[in-house]
């Protein structure tokens, strides 16, 4: 009560500096503006404490006159939203153009409201230190819903100390600069001291980047693709092939078995070589194509689990070739094939074919969740992937700086 007094005597005295009016405001404009600043007084003085705040703050966001200013902060505080007030004579006190005698009003004010508000340190971390400011938005989570407060904008330096002055209750705190990726923190402010809040910036991340990123990585896997499907369809043929032709037909009469075993084990290495090529390609494509969901949340949780099923598919896959070439090591002996034989040949060269493709699945997702997982926490997406196919042989080149 004593507060609303003071407030109400307050708006009766002369009127602050109200700064240089814009050349293109008419005279309709501003007898607009002065009727709206005497229904918010009035208002205020009926007890619309809420009506009187929200349109001496348009008042100010329009006109940048420092009285409107100074008088949504009594409303303000004849509302009890002190960290308001504390933010509206803050500014005000910033301003150039203030008397002696105003000053030490606004600051003796000043004092008395900050008393009432509840300190929370700040502090922002950011791996590069920054020249300028950030914006940081306060928000009052209100328990009723006729409690209706606007967002506060205060403007902090990371690395600062920096302590804020709020009320009790609850309060969201959120940075949303072009430069970082936005973070949101909620705390509670309670009667007694309240947590420090920390925030820790990630740099938002170039979307060209991410294309290149993307681009990079999708086209060395659809070349793996395309490569190792080419070799496992030319390994398949050959396999089957020999594998379902007579013995006598391989072309050694004398080591007809031998020479069998010889074009069956070759037809099996270019079958998981390329099996193992067309995995890595898949896995590949599978890591640049995360790196197209926009939310940075979302897309490293995709990294992760992409990483995750890779691991467990390199372990699986690794597994499942040792058991397919140990399986198929037992069937070299000089005797002829039967039904048998062949049925058990064919069981051991699946299980190492897939044993290949899940292999070189698991070590292309691995290499591309990783590379975006590192890349994505640097801040910096310079990477390039691609293939190299020359006579003889061909290679996956990832170039990136780390």
């Amino acid at each position: 009560m004593v507060c609303v007094l003071l407030a109400a005597l307050l708006l009766q005295a002369p009127s602050l500096p109200t700064g240089s009016a814009s050349p293109a405001a008419g005279v309709s404009d501003a007898g607009n503006t002065d009727e709206r600043r005497t229904r918010a007084r009035a208002a205020f003085k009926l007890g619309h404490f809420g009506e009187a705040a929200l349109e001496f703050e348009a008042l100010w966001r329009e006109g940048h006159a420092a009285s409107d200013l100074f008088n949504a902060a009594l409303a303000r505080v004849a509302l009890s939203h002190h960290a308001h007030a504390v933010v509206h004579l803050e500014a005000l006190l910033a301003l150039p153009g203030l008397t002696a005698a105003q000053r030490e009003e606004a600051t003796a004010l000043l004092r008395t409201v900050r008393a009432e508000t509840r300190p929370v340190p700040l502090e922002l971390r950011t791996q590069r230190p920054l020249d300028a400011p950030l914006s940081v938005t306060l928000t009052f989570v209100s328990a009723f819903a006729s409690d209706v407060r606007p967002d506060l904008t205060v403007a902090v330096r990371p690395g600062a100390h920096t302590v804020l002055a709020l009320d009790p209750g609850g309060w969201k705190i959120r940075v949303d600069d072009p430069r970082f990726e936005p973070i949101t923190d909620e705390i509670r402010v309670e009667a007694a001291k309240a947590p420090a809040a920390v925030l820790d910036l990630r740099p938002r991340q170039d979307a060209r980047a991410l294309r290149r990123f993307t681009l990079g990585w999708s086209g060395a896997g659809a070349a793996g693709i395309v490569v190792g499907g080419t070799l496992l369809g030319i390994g398949q043929g050959r396999w089957s092939s020999r594998l379902n032709s007579p013995v006598e037909g391989c072309g050694d009469p004398l080591f007809s078995v031998e020479t069998c075993r010889r074009d069956l084990d070759a037809a099996e290495t270019l079958r998981a070589s390329g099996a193992a090529v067309l995995g890595v390609g898949a896995g590949a494509l599978i890591g640049g194509l995360v790196a197209q969901v926009k939310e940075p949340r979302k897309r490293r949780v995709g990294w992760i689990i992409a990483a995750s099923v890779g691991g467990l598919s390199t372990i699986g896959g690794a597994v499942a070739l040792g058991l397919g070439a140990q399986a198929s090591g037992r069937h070299h002996d000089p005797s002829p094939w039967t039904d048998d034989d062949r049925r058990a040949i064919a069981g051991a060269g699946a299980a190492h074919t897939i044993g290949a493709t899940f292999l070189g699945l698991g070590a292309g997702s691995l290499a591309s969740a990783i590379t975006g997982l590192m890349l994505d926490r640097s801040g910096r997406f310079l990477v390039s992937a691609g293939p190299q196919v020359r006579v003889g042989g061909g290679a996956l080149v990832v170039e990136g700086r780390f």
